[in-house]
This record gives C-alpha cells, sequence and structure tokens, in this order.
C-alpha cells in the first residue's frame, strides 16, 4: 500500500466499528473514533514493529520464525544487512575483559536482531580457523562455561558479552582480528505525511512509505485499527 491506502484503508476499516444509530436516532449519530495523521503513523509504526518481532521469534498465528520457511525469509529480507567491524582501540593502556584476548566491538545502531556472527583470527598459522563462529553467552553464565572444553572458547567458537551502550566483549583463545555481524535492522517508521510543528515518529518527521512486503501491508494495517480501537476503550474507561 501507499501511504495514501493505508490512510484512507485505516479511515474505512477504523469507521466500520463505529457505533451505529439506534432507532429514533439520527442517521448521522456516530460514536466513531477520529484520528489525525500522525495518530494513524503511530499505530501503523507500532504494529509494524510488533509484527516483526512476531515474526522473528515464532510468536505468531504459524508459530515459524524467521529463516524457518522461505515466505518468512522473503518477508523480512529487505531488512537484512551485513557489516565487518574493527575492534575498538584500548586507549586508556589497562587490561579489560574477560579473556586474555578479548575484543571489543561497538554494534551499529540500527542493528535489532543477529541471525549470524563470526569473526576472523589474526596470523597465517590460524587461517584454518576463519571465520570461527561466535556464540552468545550471558553474564551469569560465563564463569560456568569458560572452562568448559565444549562450551567455552575453543579452537571451534568464540563467545560473545554484551555490555552497555551497543559494546559487546568478544572472548576468542585467539587474536581476534574482525568481526563480521550480519542482523535484522529496526525497519524505519511508516509517517503518512510530513509532520507539522516539529512532529516525530520514532525520529521521523518526514513522509516515510512501510518497506516491508507488501504481503504484510493487511496485517499491519488490522493489528494498527484493533490497538486504536482497544487504545481508544481504555481512555475512555479510565476517565469515567
Amino acid at each position: 500500500m501507499t501511504n495514501e491506502e493505508f490512510s484512507n484503508s485505516f479511515d474505512t476499516l477504523l469507521n466500520s466499528y463505529n457505533t451505529q444509530a439506534g432507532f429514533g436516532e439520527g442517521s448521522n449519530k456516530q460514536g466513531g473514533i477520529v484520528l489525525d495523521e500522525y495518530e494513524k503513523s503511530y499505530f501503523l509504526t507500532k504494529a509494524q514493529d510488533e509484527l516483526v518481532i512476531a515474526l522473528y521469534n515464532g510468536r505468531n498465528v504459524s508459530g515459524e520464525s524467521f529463516e524457518s520457511t522461505e515466505e518468512l525469509r522473503r518477508y523480512l529480507s529487505n531488512l537484512v544487512k551485513e557489516v565487518r567491524l574493527q575492534p575498538i582501540t584500548n586507549t586508556s593502556g589497562l587490561v579489560i575483559g574477560m579473556g586474555s584476548n578479548s575484543k571489543f566491538f561497538t554494534l551499529p545502531q540500527d542493528l535489532w536482531y543477529i541471525t549470524y556472527e563470526a569473526v576472523d583470527i589474526d596470523g597465517a598459522r590460524c587461517s584454518a580457523l576463519s571465520p570461527m563462529d561466535v556464540y552468545p553467552v550471558t553474564q551469569d553464565d560465563y564463569n560456568k562455561t569458560k572452562r568448559n572444553p565444549f562450551r567455552g572458547a575453543n579452537d571451534r567458537r568464540a563467545l560473545r558479552l554484551d555490555l552497555s551502550d551497543g559494546v559487546i566483549e568478544i572472548v576468542c583463545k585467539y587474536i581476534v582480528k574482525d568481526y563480521y555481524v550480519r542482523y535484522l535492522r529496526k525497519p524505519n517508521p511508516i509517517v503518512l505525511v510530513n509532520m507539522p510543528n516539529n512532529l516525530t515518529i520514532d525520529g521521523v518527521g518526514k513522509k516515510s512509505e512501510c518497506e516491508l512486503h507488501e504481503a504484510l501491508h493487511q496485517r499491519i494495517l488490522e493489528r494498527a485499527v484493533t490497538e486504536a480501537l482497544q487504545s481508544k476503550i481504555t481512555n475512555n474507561n479510565d476517565n469515567k
């Protein structure tokens, strides 16, 4: 759908829920909900984000997660990005990190979910080990796994620890040269029109089309209208 189609379809579907006039009441009576373009953009963007998350983690009607079927891969394929990162330089001169060969990297700001990750190992004699798969591990579990020859950092795997501000630590048996990550990025918001008065949706105030697969547009629309109705009912109940 184009933005205009999204807006018109939103109004049409929303109006279908309006209270019909009862016997003896004016034919033009409505208990309807009227939303402006900012409000519609908000609910459409919220529905879009929730749908992407549901498709990724399998919490949807089919119960299938991202990459489990060709259909789902096509739905989210234009959100897939990849990047090869270089280690952060430690300017303090202090030895920090969980391992003697720990390297730190700053993840891309638009990264939402990592789908694949690996590291290249420095040194000619280690070239046969590259690329080495990376496995995420929690801070609590690290001490339990670091000495485990099968679950800790070894000749076949490196470990990733998530830190604050989008920084990660890669713990490896060898010196890491770079870090490759393929990921799902956060979709751009659906902004139906150029917003007035410095209004923004997720920081975007300019008109922005839905970039997800056309097959998902109706599902986004229906979810957005449902959430708009639920929000209106909640607000009415709170004001009583």
